[in-house]
């Protein structure tokens, strides 16, 4: 029976504590500073969203839409949905608290005595831990793992303009897991699922970082290794793997005495091939593989430099000529690879040398996974207003591709295409974004774990409808064409 009580652990982890800004001012310790500013929901948000408030004032009272989209993709057509779950999740979980906003007027008060921005609504905070507490919003999202299009609605958040607003540093933060997925699913479009395992630990600035591309991973490619032991033991979806590396061998007087040792000393092992003589170090490790291929030991070889593709190739007819090519033993790892078009090259080398490289070729990957190009820009996530109380609104750009799409948004599947609907138009098939935060309740479960699996489930079954043509809905087009007269008429 579990003991363990997840609930209050939980809220000790999210909870302001009760502390003045005159006592946070005293402490000097870093990572306390961090962490108790962090649980301060009212100072998450940024400057830039601070001052659009105080201009506003009293139009925040009225009802708004904003909407998150994603105008950019890897792959020029769709992403990977990922992150909303867990970023809806970390700040609405917890109630607001008093402690928190006497907290920032404080702040606030000491960043405007110093000439700096101390411009807050402290009144519009008020009424929210006035009238229960949590943040009366009202969020509809698509669910982790869907396949959403260039410029399609991802989520959209409606209630007194300003806190709709606020957090959208926080709910744009869905684009890392999202390009992660996004790009996963690509490298798993091009070599299939259980290829790969993940050693981008030393690519990521921090812990956290590298433990959201992994689940990222896990949603998008499938992904079932990685070197990270604290990701291994957070997602149970994955196994911890093993390799040997170049300080291992620097540490033997020879390559030789060092492969032996790994031999002997592990069941399964794969060892490395070094930078400096690749092919010889392949020769060396065949004939061992040979030498020991009647033990119960399972030795492979990790190619990690220079020519990947004919390395690659070399290996296999080396194990060709040795009678050594079933698949559960005789698999070559890849690493070091830093592009998907590499993973196409080696894939195709491969397989015009006349090898499955399905059979034979496993990926190692570090920063391509968790790192590279994982930027905001890469999808041009943008949280744009669309609808503010009695008319629809928008941000005019000379780039159509930057233009968001007007008024209360979602999206909706039928026979001939995607469509971007209004919320109020009648349903005539299955739409994906759902209510997922209405009436202070967050529709979202605590098994986070099952939820991973679930969004993994969701991309097999929404990519079905990816080559669909998105368009807009009869009523979208009438009000998208509208606003635009009426902006270009103004200017």
């Amino acid at each position: 029976m579990n003991t363990f009580d997840t609930q209050s652990y939980k809220a000790k982890m999210k909870e302001f504590p009760e502390i003045s800004y005159q006592e946070y001012q005293e402490i000097t310790d870093l990572e306390i500073r961090r962490d108790i500013a962090k649980k301060n929901k009212i100072i998450q948000t940024d400057a830039y969203n601070r001052t659009m408030e105080f201009l506003k004032w009293k139009r925040w009272e009225l009802i708004e839409t904003l909407t998150l989209a994603f105008r950019r993709s890897p792959n020029k057509s769709y992403n990977v949905v990922d992150g909303i779950r867990s970023t809806l999740k970390d700040i609405l979980w917890v109630k607001i608290t008093q402690s928190e906003l006497d907290f920032a007027k404080a702040y606030y008060a000491d960043q405007k005595s110093k000439w700096a921005n101390g411009y807050f609504n402290a009144d519009m905070r008020q009424e929210v831990i006035d009238n229960g507490w949590y943040l009366p919003l009202k969020i509809m999202a698509v669910e982790d793992g869907t396949v959403v299009k260039i410029k399609e609605p991802v989520m959209t958040v409606t209630w007194p303009g300003e806190l709709a607003a606020i957090y959208e540093p926080i709910f744009i933060r869905a684009f890392f897991k999202s390009v992660v997925a996004t790009d996963a699913h690509e490298i798993d479009k091009i070599i299939g699922e259980g290829r790969i395992a993940e050693f981008g630990k030393r690519a990521a600035p921090n812990e956290d970082f590298h433990l959201d591309a992994v689940e990222a991973n896990i949603v998008g490619g499938g992904l079932k290794i990685t070197s990270n032991d604290t990701a291994a033991l957070v997602y149970p979806q994955t196994l911890s793997g093993w390799t040997t590396a170049h300080r291992y061998f620097a540490c033997y007087p020879s390559e030789d005495e060092a492969f032996l040792n790994a031999i002997e000393k592990c069941d399964k092992i794969s060892l490395l091939v070094d930078l400096i003589d690749s092919y010889k170090w392949i020769d060396k490790i065949v004939a061992l593989k040979k030498k020991y291929r009647n033990s119960w030991k399972i030795i492979g070889m990790r190619l990690d430099s220079w020519d990947l593709a004919d390395q690659a190739v070399y290996a296999l007819k080396k194990l060709k000529e040795n009678w050594m090519l079933d698949p559960t033993l005789d698999k070559i790892v890849v690493a070091d690879i830093s592009s998907i078009d590499d993973i196409r090259r080696v894939e195709n080398a491969v397989r015009e040398a006349g090898f499955d490289p399905k059979d034979f070729i496993q990926y190692w990957l570090g920063w391509l996974l968790v790192a590279r190009n994982k930027t905001r820009d890469a999808l041009s996530a943008a949280y744009k207003l669309t609808n503010i109380e009695s008319w629809a609104t928008w941000k005019l750009s000379n780039d159509i591709d930057k233009e968001p799409i007007p008024w209360v948004l979602n999206i909706e599947i039928r026979d001939d295409a995607r469509y971007v609907v209004q919320e109020d138009e009648e349903i005539k098939w299955e739409r994906l974004l759902k209510t997922v935060y209405e009436n202070w309740k967050l529709n979202y479960d605590d098994n986070d774990i099952q939820a991973v699996s679930n969004a993994r489930a969701r991309l097999m079954n929404t990519l079905a409808f990816a080559n669909m043509k998105t368009k807009e809905s009869d009523e979208t087009q009438r009000i998208h064409a509208e606003l635009r007269d009426r902006f270009l008429n103004k200017m």
